[in-house]
């Protein structure tokens, strides 16, 4: 299999997610969005229930007046219609506020500002009959017909079961004064809404993480499409002018501090010592942030272990590495042994977090 054509082994890298971002391509639950709506609505919904109905029992009163005038002019029309708009707005507006917000909110919460409108052009492919067809039978729409029969069935079953409990009381509420009313029908709302919430809640989690994995996956990198991608990054001057200033940096500043903030130490075993630092959101490729032979080897090991920086045995790559200067980019031919160390480093540092979250 040619290089090209490699599997797509690697995570996508904070470039590629930038681009995707801008293309508006972002992973996103419409659970969660959904969630916060219904959940919050129906909260705001039980406790203006009471509001509602006296805003609904004062129009009422004016329908009852406005229906026993014997000569209703246009005048009087107009202002009922507009009596009526604002007993609809002032009644339901907390609760189709509230709504918006919530949308806003949980939006906000999953992809923060963004402003694109790649969604927005037009594409070709999406008037072709047969891709359109196609997109009905992908497991993507599967899954989200099966979760919403899940829904369906689920809410359907704890509405049942809201009625059932509280039968009795809904059928004496017709004897009851209509503020006593409201209230027994805010409490059945109630209830019905924190069991309600609890099953969105679950099913939102679940999918934000599952639409976060499999965007993720989608998108995974083979080593062939990132080294293509940093020779792209090469002739970018916003990338040069950045590499330059963080290799002044380096070069200028403390070689402890450089240690401390590396994420590996390749080592000789005994007399070569070179630091790594790879910063996702700066630079393209991997650093040389410090380095050293014998005596200067054996001090950079020492802050390596009293700062907990895992020092990796190489003997190839420790050699390779002690060759370049500090605050020079891991070259091209060393991109596979580089990914190697800090993978293995990476996956140190998830199982240390594992562990001290279970203690």
């Amino acid at each position: 299999m040619s290089d090209e054509g490699g599997e797509k082994t690697e995570e996508p890298t904070p470039e590629k997610l930038r681009k995707l971002r801008e293309d508006g391509n972002i992973p996103k639950s419409q659970d969660v969005t959904q969630a916060m709506m219904f959940v919050v609505s129906f909260v705001v919904l039980a406790g203006t229930l009471a509001f509602m109905g006296k805003q609904l029992g004062d129009f009422l009163i004016l329908t009852t007046t406005v229906t026993s005038i014997h000569h209703i002019d246009s005048a009087i029309i107009s202002r009922f219609c507009l009596e009526a708009l604002k007993t609809l707005l002032v009644a339901g507006g907390p609760a189709i506020l509230t709504a918006f917000l919530m949308a806003i909110i949980a939006n906000y919460a999953q992809v923060g500002v963004l402003f694109t409108t790649k969604p927005l052009e037009p594409d070709l492919n999406k008037l072709n009959p047969i891709q359109g067809f196609k997109g009905l039978f992908n497991v993507k729409k599967l899954v989200e017909l099966l979760k919403n029969i899940l829904k369906f069935i689920v809410v359907g079953y704890l509405a049942y079961k809201a009625m059932k409990m509280h039968f009795r009381e809904l059928v004496l509420t017709i004897r009851l004064p209509l503020s006593s009313s409201l209230k027994i029908i805010g409490k059945i709302i109630w209830d019905f809404s924190i069991n309600i919430g609890l099953f969105f809640a679950i099913v939102a989690g679940a999918d934000y993480f599952y639409q976060r994995k499999k965007y993720m996956k989608d998108n995974m990198m083979t080593k062939h499409d990132i080294k293509q991608e940093y020779k792209q990054s090469e002739g970018d001057p916003q990338h040069k002018a950045e590499r330059k200033r963080f290799h002044h940096e380096l070069v200028n500043s403390s070689g402890h501090s450089n240690i401390k903030k590396s994420d590996a130490v390749v080592v000789n075993p005994d007399h070569i010592a070179v630091a790594l630092m790879y910063d996702k959101e700066g630079v393209s490729a991997p650093l040389v942030v410090a380095k050293g032979e014998r005596v200067q080897a054996e001090k950079i090991k020492q802050i390596a272990r009293e700062s907990g920086i895992p020092i990796i045995r190489n003997v190839p790559l420790a050699r390779a590495l002690n060759k370049m200067d500090v605050g020079d980019e891991i070259p091209e031919d060393l991109y596979e042994a580089v990914a190697e160390v800090l993978n293995f480093v990476y996956q140190l540092s998830e199982k240390q977090k594992s562990k001290n979250k279970k203690k």
